[in-house]
């Protein structure tokens, strides 16, 4: 095998990881030296088919897929200083009978496959896979039947320059998210004359390591650092195979899909470094270990929350990259340095994050606040990502450091005078979504600061103190799960179930006497639903369903909650095909022809409802009679007008 040239990697894994500015290349010779003794290695089987004979051909046993994760790799000090990364690797196999001197036979040419790659680190799926589930079936049945679907309606119609039904940075469908997660895909296609293709061919049929195989990294890290081999381990790989036909085939119907899925395994724990240190004629060996506290867990799953409140007087979730950090107050307390950080080991991309801060006076220019959508920082502390923070000089300031291209200079993307009491606690709140970021602070019903930035759209999240010492405490993250702003107006995304339902003017529109309507195909537990609503007639009532197990035509004809808003009043009721009110309160403040901001939060048997101060339940109440279902809107005697809706995992 040779090891001249260069090999292609993914550096990280994140949303849109596909992405060109997450691709490096290093010296094949250095990544042969990782996976020579690899620290994993799983395989799946994937039911397949024999390419010599012509489209659709004859079901052929002993094609597989192989997950390997390599030691750690050295990367060049040209393009980081003393850092590694830990590479995955996925490669294929084919049946001995397709197979002559080691390469591939010839490929009828009425042949095209698809090999659609998706990334999870929903820990339901890893232990499935773990366990033993290589042909996952772990996922939905709806999920397994939408993915089929998204995968072959469009075969050959799609795009001129390819026969695969989607593409690279296409969404796993909805139906998929419970079971398996939200991950954007990568996709390889190969015909007969790829697979003529001396070195090319083998990427579709060698499971050993090529010189262009698959490949994704963990970031950069310090040598020696356990976090890589964590990040490593929490991803599980579904790669679905399409075996299609070639526009020269004679012969077309729907092409079959069969699904692979592997995981490493436990994480590789790498020994201790070790530095040898003698006094007079003894030697001895001494741990060395850097300044960072490294986290004792894997990363979070994307599509779960986070929140610490530090009760327990420890900081065993968070890694210290810089500065002092301590909690034995049950707070986490940066003290005064130029830089402090400490980050969770999270991965999200559309999120809220909040977190009371309570700021000292400590200089004119000094702050503190949040970190967001953080890559690659350093012992250091010299990172890549965002910064939202507050003086108690009284600013409000959001900015970035890095332009998304590896460059680490900082840019003040928005700063705005605010009154900011020293030693009070302050309510911050990011909200991320795309490329649209606002920065609130006490009032979360309108931000201090909105600005549209495209640099990085994921990463970790922390706190940052700038010589001010500043207390943090009631850390939350709550991941968007879904979100409609119905500018296509179109309902692609839900399902009406009594009365009539439609859209217009960048609005759901239910109308009156009765009507409800369903988001399609997901489900959620604990979940923070919010929407903009509004009802036309004041004797009417309107507003949201959650946790609907069925729901048909007739006003208390569902499963599932009900929260509401009519002229004076907002209430809570649950529904089993008839209606019990749980909670009621009277308000002078909401009327008719009015838009609200109302937001549920259901984590448990609590039930909290907000209408207009986010900041303050309007009530809470103590339930248990339906713990999951989709969410949706209804309305009573009115029509009910909703836009910016947004469910938010809790």
């Amino acid at each position: 095998m040779s090891v001249t040239g260069t090999s292609p990697f993914y550096v990280d894994y994140f949303d849109f990881f596909p992405n060109s500015s997450n691709i490096l290349a290093v010296p094949y010779g250095d990544v042969s030296k990782s996976f020579a003794t690899p620290v994993s290695s799983k395989s799946a089987k994937i039911a397949g088919y024999d390419w010599t004979q012509p489209f659709p051909g004859s079901k052929k046993d002993g094609h597989g897929v192989y997950l390997s994760v390599g030691k750690e790799m050295p990367l060049s000090e040209q393009i980081v200083e003393d850092a590694t990364t830990v590479l995955s690797s996925l490669t294929f196999s084919a049946p001995d009978g397709l197979m002559s001197g080691g390469h591939p036979k010839a490929m009828d040419p009425s042949w095209y496959i698809c090999r659609h790659i998706f990334i999870s680190t929903n820990a339901a799926a890893k232990k499935a896979v773990d366990g033993g589930d290589n042909t996952c079936s772990f996922l939905s049945k709806d999920c397994a039947k939408d993915l089929t679907t998204s995968l072959t309606k469009d075969w050959g119609t799609a795009d001129q320059d390819s026969m695969c039904s989607a593409f690279i940075f296409d969404m796993i469908p909805q139906s998929c998210f419970d079971s398996f997660g939200s991950s954007r895909q990568d996709v390889m296609a190969f015909d007969s004359k790829m697979l003529a293709d001396p070195d090319l061919g083998l990427l579709q049929t060698s499971k050993d390591q090529e010189r262009y195989s698959w490949r994704m990294g963990t970031g950069y890290h310090d040598p020696g650092s356990a976090l890589p081999y964590q990040m490593a381990a929490n991803r599980t790989y579904l790669v679905a195979t399409v075996w299609g036909y070639s526009r020269d085939a004679k012969t077309k119907k729907t092409p079959d899909v069969s699904f692979g899925c592997v995981s490493p395994g436990e994480a590789y724990v790498p020994p201790p470094a070790t530095t040898s240190t003698s006094t007079t004629s003894t030697s001895t060996q001494t741990s060395t270990s850097t300044s960072s506290q490294l986290p004792t867990s894997t990363p979070i799953p994307t599509d779960s929350a986070f929140s610490d409140d530090f009760s327990s007087g420890k900081m065993d979730r968070w890694s210290i990259y810089s500065g002092n950090f301590v909690a034995d107050s049950k707070a986490m307390v940066g003290l005064p340095a130029d830089g402090g950080r400490a980050l969770i080991q999270s991965n999200y991309a559309d999120f809220l994050f909040d977190a009371d801060v309570t700021p000292t006076l400590n200089g004119t220019t000094h702050d503190a606040g949040l970190l967001f959508r953080v890559n690659n920082i350093q012992d250091e502390g010299s990172y890549e990502g965002y910064y939202a923070g507050i003086s108690a000089s009284g600013y409000v300031v959001l900015g970035r450091t890095g332009d998304g291209q590896g460059g680490r200079d900082y840019k003040e993307l928005a700063n705005v005078k605010a009154t900011i009491s020293p030693d009070t606690a302050h309510r911050v709140r990011v909200q991320a979504i795309g490329s649209d970021l606002g920065v609130y602070v006490d009032d979360m019903a309108k931000p201090k600061i909105t600005a549209k930035d495209s640099a990085y759209y994921v990463g970790m999240d922390g706190v940052q103190v700038n010589l001010a010492a500043t207390a943090f405490d009631n850390v939350r993250i709550t991941p968007l799960l879904f979100h409609d702003e119905f500018d296509g107006d179109n309902m692609d995304s839900w399902t009406g179930v009594d009365g009539k339902v439609s859209t217009g003017s960048g609005q759901l529109v239910a109308f009156s006497p009765g009507a409800k309507a369903l988001i399609n195909k997901r489900e959620f537990s604990d979940l923070a639903y919010e929407a903009d609503v509004s009802f036309a007639v004041p004797t009417g009532n309107g507003g949201l369903i959650f946790r609907v197990g069925s729901a048909g035509a007739g006003d208390d004809t569902y499963q599932g909650y009900y929260a509401g808003i009519g002229n004076g009043f907002v209430v809570l009721g649950v529904a089993n095909n008839n209606w019990k009110e749980l909670s009621r309160v009277n308000t002078t403040d909401v009327q008719a022809r009015q838009a609200y901001r109302m937001r549920v939060e259901a984590k448990g048997d609590t039930i909290s409802v907000f209408v207009g101060d986010m900041s303050k339940a309007r009530l809470t109440v103590k339930d248990s009679t339906y713990k999951s279902g989709k969410s949706g809107v209804r309305t009573f005697k009115t029509p009910l007008f909703t836009d910016n809706v947004r469910i938010y995992a809790l």
